[in-house]
């Protein structure tokens, strides 16, 4: 599949010409004291010869501008299921409520794909395993597909040397 083509599920579409893929996909959790935790799936064109880690590096910046209260809790190298790519953690505030997020960036076909899980800040340690569980389902190209019932995966070689505690 070509850059200017999407597809989701068995939806394909051909882009004109300037137009990229933003597939926005977001699956929801129940409810839970009032909130659902979310999972979104974005992809975007990797820039030529943009590593994992750059990108990352690159997209930060406008993480700390359009979130509030922004604060880095940790972020490096992560494999989850058949994929290896980089994970972030991070807390912010919206509607006055505390979030924590992960975001799993992984590269494949010429795409950045993001997989951003959205908690109750209080609550991501204890969801933090339906977050892997998702993230090891990932299936892009022709890679075998992770099933329910495989262990639990574990980010691979993530530096917690940004870690800050994190209030309730």
């Amino acid at each position: 599949m070509s850059s200017r083509t999407m597809q989701h599920g068995n939806l394909r579409m051909s882009l004109p010409e300037g137009w990229s893929d933003a597939t926005q996909i977001v699956a929801v959790g129940p409810m839970e004291k009032g909130f659902r935790s979310s999972l979104a799936v974005s992809s975007e064109p990797s820039a030529p010869r943009e590593s994992l880690e750059r990108h990352a590096a690159r997209v930060l910046p406008m993480l700390h501008k359009v979130t509030e209260q922004f604060q880095l809790v940790s972020e490096g190298p992560a494999t989850f299921g058949t994929q290896s790519g980089f994970l972030r953690e991070y807390t912010h505030v919206a509607r006055g409520v505390k979030l924590a997020q992960l975001q799993f960036y992984v590269m494949s076909g010429g795409l950045v794909h993001t997989f951003t899980y959205t908690q109750l800040a209080e609550r991501m340690a204890m969801s933090r395993p339906t977050a892997e569980k998702l993230f090891a389902s990932v299936l892009l190209g022709n890679a075998p597909v992770a099933t329910p019932m495989s262990p639990r995966v574990r980010p691979k070689g993530v530096h917690f040397r940004f870690m800050r505690s994190i209030a309730a």
